[in-house]
């Protein structure tokens, strides 16, 4: 088996689409009234939250999704400028990677994580 989509509930779906689209560099492969679709490996599917979405906690969370970067620090200062909320500068972490957290329109906690020389893919 593999992982084939995760799911991110959201407050604006147009808000948070332009920011999946445009600042995570995913691309829309179907959207409607209250979701869209990115391709991806695996997809991202951002849902309009619901009441019970909202009551469950799921809006404005830690997703525990993360996204690869090639340079943390780079990422960082474009995110910076573009004003988007971040958690604090990239951390390097014991393993060697180095993780970065911004949120979301919603306020949705992701991660950018950089991963060490030895574990990125060959370009």
């Amino acid at each position: 088996m593999r992982l084939s989509s995760v799911r991110i509930f959201v407050e604006d779906l147009n808000e948070a689409a332009q920011f999946y689209e445009n600042v995570i560099g995913l691309k829309r492969s179907w959207a409607a009234d209250d979701a869209v679709i990115f391709e991806s490996n695996p997809g991202v599917v951002i849902e309009t939250a619901n009441d019970e979405a909202r009551d469950e906690g799921l809006v404005g969370r830690f997703t525990g999704i993360s996204f690869e970067t090639k340079n943390a620090a780079a990422l960082y200062r474009d995110l910076q400028a573009g004003g988007i909320p971040l958690h604090g500068p990239p951390e390097e972490q014991p393993w060697g990677g180095i993780m970065l957290f911004a949120d979301d329109p919603s306020g949705n906690i992701i991660t950018f994580l950089e991963l060490p020389p030895a574990q990125r893919a060959a370009p």
